[in-house]
């Protein structure tokens, strides 16, 4: 009994810290398309040789998905290849190559 006790205490705490958390995030439009852009760039802007190619990559990425309603992970999904379409143009205008297959 006492270690249900504890395990749901534990619990409540966990759940607790991340609703707290997240009133941390981006909240305005701006901020979420930033935060989305900055993580593109951690995560694909590597792939450009110059910073401001991979800066051109994720900020034509991220408005190109948003304008479909779409999102860097309906990857998984079924919007694979509108997704990749959007990437590989997006790509091609900023002078950056994206890995095949």
């Amino acid at each position: 009994m006492q270690v249900e006790r504890r395990t749901i205490a534990g619990l409540g705490a966990m759940l607790g810290a991340v609703l707290a958390l997240g009133g941390c995030g981006p909240q305005t439009p701006e901020e979420v398309r930033a935060a989305a852009i900055g993580k593109c760039e951690r995560q694909f802007g590597q792939m450009a040789t110059d910073p401001s190619a991979g800066t051109q990559l994720c900020t034509c990425l991220v408005d190109k998905l948003a304008a479909e309603g779409l999102e860097i992970t309906d990857m998984m999904g079924g919007d694979r290849s509108q997704v990749e379409g959007i990437a590989r143009s997006c790509a091609g205008a900023a002078g950056v190559s994206l890995p095949t297959g």
